[in-house]
This record gives C-alpha cells, sequence and structure tokens, in this order.
C-alpha cells in the first residue's frame, strides 16, 4: 500500500499538537498505578480524557473498571479495535524518576508497594493519543474503531474474575462487530523506533496452579509426632522440575513450572499443619499445556502422599497461546514496514512470557506488537527488562508508537474493506 502523505502529514501535526500532554498524561499514570480490578483513579482519569472528545460512544465499566469508546468515521467500513491494558503490577519501583511511584495497595491479603513496570501506563497512554488524533480525522476514517482499555491484565487476584475474558463476555466485540484487533506493548530489550512483529504464535499458555498440602501440627523438637508439610512441599517443588526436564515434549516447543511463592507456618519451633504454593505454567504447545495440567496434580498428591501429607491443587488463570493471525499479519506487515523503514522492524519469536490478548486473538483475527522503549541515555544492556523494579520507558516512543497506531488503524480499514474473504472468516 503506498502511504497517503496527507494523512501521514496530518497524524504527524496532531501528535505533535499533543506530544506535551500525552507525556504528562504517561507520568501521570505513571505515578498512580493501581493493580488489577482496583483501577477506580487511572479509569476516571482516562474517561474524563476521552469524554472531551469529539465523537466517541463510551461504555463503562466493563470488566469492573474497563472502558470501551467507539469512533464511528464519516465514511462506511468494517471495525478495528485497538486494545490497551492499565493494570499495574505489586513491584516497588526503583528507578529514581522524579515521578516514580510510592503507591501501595493490598494483594492476596497483603499489604505491598505498586508501580507500572511493565510499561501499560504508556500502552494507555498510546491508546489516548491514538483516539486523540483520529477523533479529529473523522471524516477521513472508513469505518470504526473501538478503543479497548483493560484492567487485570497481569491476572485477577484469586477467585476474581476479569481482564481481557470478562470484557469479552460483557460483549466488548460487538455493537459494533469488530473485523479484526491489534495492540502495542512496550518493550525495554528496543530503543524506541523499533518494532516487533511476528506471524503465528507470539505468546504462551499460561495457568495459575494452587497446590496447598495438609500435614499434622507438631512441637519442631519432636517432627516424628507430627507429618510436615514443609518437608512435603519442598519435595514437590523439586519433583515438579523433573516433568519439565523429562517428560515434556520440549521438541513441540518451551514449557515452564515456576513456584512464585512457598509459604506457612508462623515460628521457628512449629511445625505447621498448612503450606500453601502458587505456581505459573507456560507452555508453547496444546499437548504439552494439557501434560502439565494433568501430571502437576499427580506429582504433587503423590508426593505428598510420600511424606505422610495430603495434598490439593486448585485451578486459578487459565490464558491460551496467543496467535498474532497469518493473514492480518501479511495485511499489515507493509503498512508497519513503510512507516519504520525495514532496519527498525525486528521479527518476533514466540516467547514464553503469557498474554490476556489471547483471548482477544481467539474471537477476532489479532495482531500483537511491541515497540521499543529502552531509555537512549543508556547502552541496551543496561535496560531492564519488562517486571523489574528499574524498568523504565523513553518518553520519545509515546509519539512514534502513536503515529504506528494511527498509521496502522487508518490504513487497515481500507485494506479491510477491500478483502471481503478476509473479513468472512
Amino acid at each position: 500500500m503506498t502511504p497517503n502523505k496527507k494523512i501521514q502529514n496530518r497524524i504527524n501535526q496532531l501528535t505533535d499538537e499533543f506530544e506535551k500532554q500525552q507525556i504528562e498524561m504517561f507520568r501521570w499514570l505513571h505515578q498512580n498505578p493501581e493493580l488489577a480490578l482496583q483501577e477506580f483513579k487511572s479509569s476516571k482519569y482516562i474517561l474524563d480524557h476521552l469524554k472531551k472528545l469529539p465523537g466517541l460512544e463510551i461504555t463503562y465499566p466493563l470488566s469492573k473498571t474497563g472502558i470501551k469508546a467507539v469512533l464511528s468515521g464519516e465514511k462506511p467500513g468494517p471495525t478495528i479495535a485497538l486494545r490497551a491494558d492499565f493494570d499495574a503490577l505489586p513491584v516497588k519501583e526503583e528507578t529514581g524518576l522524579p515521578y516514580a511511584s510510592n503507591a501501595k495497595a493490598i494483594y492476596n491479603n497483603q499489604e505491598t508497594f505498586v508501580a507500572h513496570v511493565c510499561g501499560h501506563d504508556a500502552n494507555a497512554t498510546l491508546a489516548l493519543g491514538t483516539a486523540t488524533v483520529l477523533s479529529q480525522m473523522k471524516e477521513e476514517i472508513e469505518g470504526n474503531v473501538v478503543f479497548i482499555f483493560q484492567p487485570a491484565e497481569e491476572g485477577t487476584p484469586q477467585g476474581e474474575e476479569g481482564g481481557a475474558a470478562l470484557m469479552i463476555k460483557e460483549g466488548v466485540l460487538k455493537n459494533p462487530d469488530v473485523n479484526a484487533i491489534f495492540t502495542l506493548h512496550a518493550n525495554s530489550h528496543y530503543y524506541p523506533g523499533t518494532v516487533i512483529m511476528g506471524s503465528g504464535t507470539t505468546h504462551a499458555s499460561m495457568n495459575t496452579i494452587i497446590i496447598k498440602i495438609f500435614g499434622l501440627h507438631a512441637h519442631g523438637s519432636q517432627p516424628w509426632k507430627g507429618k510436615d508439610p514443609i518437608v512435603a512441599g519442598s519435595a514437590i517443588v523439586n519433583a515438579l522440575q523433573t516433568i519439565i526436564s523429562r517428560e515434556v515434549d520440549l521438541q513441540r516447543g518451551a514449557a515452564v513450572i515456576t513456584v512464585g511463592y512457598f509459604y506457612g507456618g508462623i515460628k521457628v519451633n512449629i511445625i505447621p499443619d498448612e503450606v500453601e504454593m502458587g505456581l505459573t505454567v507456560r507452555s508453547l504447545d496444546d499437548d504439552n499445556k494439557k501434560l502439565l495440567i494433568k501430571r502437576i496434580k499427580e506429582v504433587a498428591e503423590l508426593e505428598a502422599r510420600v511424606h505422610g501429607c495430603r495434598a490439593e491443587v486448585y485451578y486459578e488463570q487459565d490464558y491460551p497461546r496467543n496467535e498474532n493471525n497469518p493473514d492480518l499479519y501479511h495485511l499489515m506487515f507493509p503498512v508497519v514496514k513503510n512507516f519504520t523503514g525495514s532496519g527498525n522492524l525486528v521479527e518476533y519469536l514466540p516467547r514464553t512470557a503469557s498474554e490476556d490478548f489471547s483471548f482477544f486473538s481467539q474471537k477476532v483475527p489479532g495482531l500483537y506488537i511491541h515497540y521499543g522503549t529502552a531509555p537512549r541515555d543508556r547502552p541496551l544492556s543496561e535496560s531492564k527488562p519488562n517486571h523489574h523494579p528499574q524498568f523504565q520507558v523513553d518518553e520519545s516512543a509515546l509519539k512514534f508508537a502513536t503515529r504506528l497506531e494511527c498509521n496502522m488503524i487508518y490504513n487497515g480499514l481500507k485494506l479491510l474493506a477491500s478483502n471481503p474473504t478476509f473479513l468472512n472468516k
């Protein structure tokens, strides 16, 4: 597709005009992070801006704190959705930035610091910029744009429902029916100006599994009078890794079992009667995923029994693999390449990170893309990864990625309209 210079110049002009305000919005979101399903201040802040834009039809709330805003162009055409997540993580920020977060919240019944160390504040700011720009270009829009501000991408508290799955259940992809969906995500391994994009599987499936081990209370000086769930749990932790190393066919794709927490007991000389551990399980192959889910339960129950204890296994979150639709990828690849230049477009390879955008891409053709956010004032080797306490977004990435989103949506609507077979899939 030949770039429309008039449209590109208009997008550039409007993003230039919005740049200062966009950085201010990013800093506000960064300094006011909120955990999954607690994003009430953030959603109000986003809503307040969206309500000022012309021609948006807004629905709130979806998935408790999520927002849907529909921009109808003045020309008929298909519908593209843009998803932006805006929840934060239970991590203490250590960037030293003047707008760093000092926020605290309760997470799974524990007080914790909260920080945007995954870049969701940037992702949301891009979508706000894109909505601001495109709402001033309605006369050029051929179809509809649905802006989805999604909470709880990082997962919900135990026993709660939310995020992409709940937004879909509540009809976020309907009225109008969405034909394709895009999302852009911050990536600290590349400088601003770089785009990372791939076809097919991009992210692993993810399962959250809780294991509770029940033993028999005893004094620490006389362990033979009890059944120690800490010892049983330690054996389970080690045994779980042999599932990966000896049972999973890694030729099909990578798989991971990580025990993220393990707690129980309260005093050094008391053997508790119960402990709990939490697992995250990732797989790039669906058959391996089924094996992992089955064998984790069997291993936990059998290993606990060996130590005279009893294990109960609870299944929490279940994210499918994310698949970038190959047809949509090939349709949009020239648009992205024309925008970035071939030297700044990097192939995205499958990885064991997970994303609940996968629920969207199961329903409609989806495209998940990374944009570089590494600080330009330091070597890439010193840029900290997502979820690290020192993760940082170079603010110059905001305008670049907003322009990319605007170009993808404007051109994507035209391309979808000219591909009726694709739309009927």
